[in-house]
């Protein structure tokens, strides 16, 4: 029968870097007391209960260390490319993709650039969108086709397979925080061939039930 995990409460400072300082703290020559413990893990004073959380913490370390030099060196699945695909296009970081992947922050980066996909900026700025790489460039694409919107920071469809008139702006639906219509112009949009090469749906990157219909156009 699997143990049950510890139930952690709101108030409680139970995050990894707060019990691994407790750890270290617990197993040095001079330790500190439990109760002392439990007071930076903001808990009530129960020796038994903090005893589970450090051992489901340090089983949990241990299975982390474990798997990390299982994938050590190890090449990705079609499964994990695409989950890593899909975890970096819908903007989680990379220390949160590199940790749920159990491969190193470097390994990821590396796979990222190798895959081609488009450099995500930490601030990204509307106004001043970055320039979107030449062998992404294209003023053609397909209805229903997946591209990354550089003035949104965020992967789009592309609603119309022609752009409108002779402005270059072809109308999209950009996907994620922003979600509504837009126009932009085609040297602002990336091909994203990669997701059609690992056959990701676009269901992948919806995250809201209805779209706000709403259309920007600058």
């Amino acid at each position: 029968m699997a143990r049950k995990g510890v139930k952690k409460k709101e108030h409680e400072r139970l995050d990894d870097a707060t019990l691994s300082r407790v750890v270290s703290l617990l197993e040095q020559d001079q330790p500190i007391t439990k109760k002392a413990a439990c007071e930076i893990l903001n808990i009530s004073y129960n020796t038994s209960r903090l005893n589970k959380i450090i051992q489901e913490y340090k089983d949990k370390i241990d299975f982390r260390e474990r798997r990390f030099k299982q994938n050590k060196g190890k090449p990705f699945t079609d499964l994990e490319i695409q989950d890593l695909i899909t975890d970096y296009l819908n903007g989680d970081s990379i220390t949160k993709i590199a940790d749920g992947m159990f491969r190193s922050v470097h390994t990821i980066k590396s796979k990222i650039s190798e895959l081609g996909l488009p450099e995500r900026r930490k601030s990204p700025s509307y106004w001043k969108p970055d320039i979107i790489p030449d062998e992404s460039v294209s003023e053609n694409f397909e209805l229903g086709e997946l591209v990354w919107a550089a003035r949104y920071n965020s992967v789009a469809e592309i609603k119309a397979d022609k752009p409108l008139g002779h402005t270059g702006l072809f109308r999209i639906f950009v996907f994620g925080k922003h979600n509504e219509f837009a126009y932009q112009p085609w040297w602002e949009l990336g091909k994203l061939d990669i997701v059609k090469k690992y056959n990701i749906p676009v269901e992948k990157f919806i995250k809201y039930e209805k779209p706000q219909f709403a259309y920007r156009i600058d």
